[in-house]
């Protein structure tokens, strides 16, 4: 694999990180949890992140924390996403009998395309119709599924 290929893949593990709770150590040993509100990685792949409504090693609350990348020793991650779009697309083919090839998963955005035109991710189904209706109703089985296992 290139480097080019396993920077992309760093890049996209910690984006598909938005919007979870993290903990993020720093190299003076301090730790921030809080919900990742946004990243910038910047062309030498010195990566920034936004924390909200973190908490600090010693009980302090802040609405944003800004954290340098140079600071950052490790990005922890407790909690595993419920959403699985490999999964999730199996699941959909099987239980709606979907034709090979109408679902295509798209691993770096962690989202599911069902006949390139509606898209579901951890976020929900994008698109309109009957078609649309129904993957919402799997969509919310699968997710009452998966929270039922954790």
């Amino acid at each position: 694999m290139s480097t080019s290929n396993t920077t992309k893949r760093l890049v996209n593990e910690i984006t598909n990180l938005v919007d979870r709770y993290v903990s993020v150590k720093l190299v003076d040993g301090r730790l921030y949890e809080g919900t990742l509100l946004g990243v910038d990685v910047s062309d030498r792949l010195t990566l920034h992140l936004v924390l909200g409504d973190a908490k600090d090693s010693d009980g302090n609350i802040y609405y944003r924390v800004i954290i340098h990348g140079d600071r950052i020793s490790e990005i922890l991650v407790r909690s595993q996403p419920l959403f699985d779009p490999n999964e999730f697309s199996s699941y959909i083919s099987s239980k709606l009998n979907l034709p090979p090839g109408s679902v295509k998963v798209v691993r770096e955005a962690n989202l599911v395309i069902v006949y390139d035109k509606y898209k579901v991710s951890e976020n929900g189904v994008e698109g309109s119709g009957p078609l649309a209706s129904k993957l919402y109703s799997l969509y919310q089985e699968y997710v009452d599924m998966k929270k039922k296992r954790v």
